[in-house]
């Protein structure tokens, strides 16, 4: 396990019995892992400060309840991303910006990514916007469903016709395509 994910595992113990520098860091790598995703969403520092703060507390109060620590990471930014929808659907108010903005952070300038991390993320972004584009449109359509949109596979399933079993036979078969495509491209984009 990376040194800096085990703060994750602070979490699943009484995070208000840590003590205070102890919680100060895990807040901080909580506040990592989620800011650009939830910057993303709202296009506002000042909004994504509040939904980080918001579902920190929710994560800190309910991941000691979890049965398995399997996909916590994920859990954590499914849980700071639905917070932030949940703003939304309260909030007609803030509406998604079109123009793209840089994320500027001064307070914790130790997470920043590197300008090496930063085009390699961009590099392999756009190998996996290429291998998208390899796949047939019903696969396209989907994986774009179920990771973009966030649909469950029932509901994506009547959309598309299908049987939830048919759909998952599609997904498996779609993932093992994109998996394919993207990992022949990465290593072809190293050497």
């Amino acid at each position: 396990m990376e040194q800096e994910e085990q703060w994750l595992y602070f979490l699943r113990s009484n995070f208000f019995d840590l003590d205070h520098e102890a919680q100060r860091l895990a807040y901080e790598a909580y506040r990592h892992l989620v800011y650009r995703d939830i910057f993303f969403l709202t296009r506002s520092h000042e909004l994504t400060e509040d939904v980080v703060q918001e579902s920190f507390y929710k994560v800190v109060a309910k991941a000691p309840q979890l049965k398995s620590t399997m996909h916590l990471k994920a859990w954590i930014v499914k849980v700071a991303r639905n917070h932030a929808y949940d703003l939304f659907k309260k909030n007609k108010k803030y509406r998604h910006l079109r123009e793209p903005q840089v994320v500027i952070d001064l307070e914790v300038p130790s997470f920043h990514p590197t300008v090496a991390e930063q085009v390699e993320d961009q590099i392999r972004n756009e190998i996996l916007h290429e291998a998208l584009n390899e796949l047939s449109p019903e696969y396209r359509q989907a994986l774009f469903k179920y990771y973009i949109e966030e649909k469950p596979y029932k509901e994506i399933a009547q959309e598309l016709g299908k049987t939830e079993q048919a759909l998952a036979q599609t997904m498996v078969r779609a993932r093992k395509k994109l998996y394919r495509y993207f990992s022949k491209r990465w290593v072809d984009a190293d050497e």
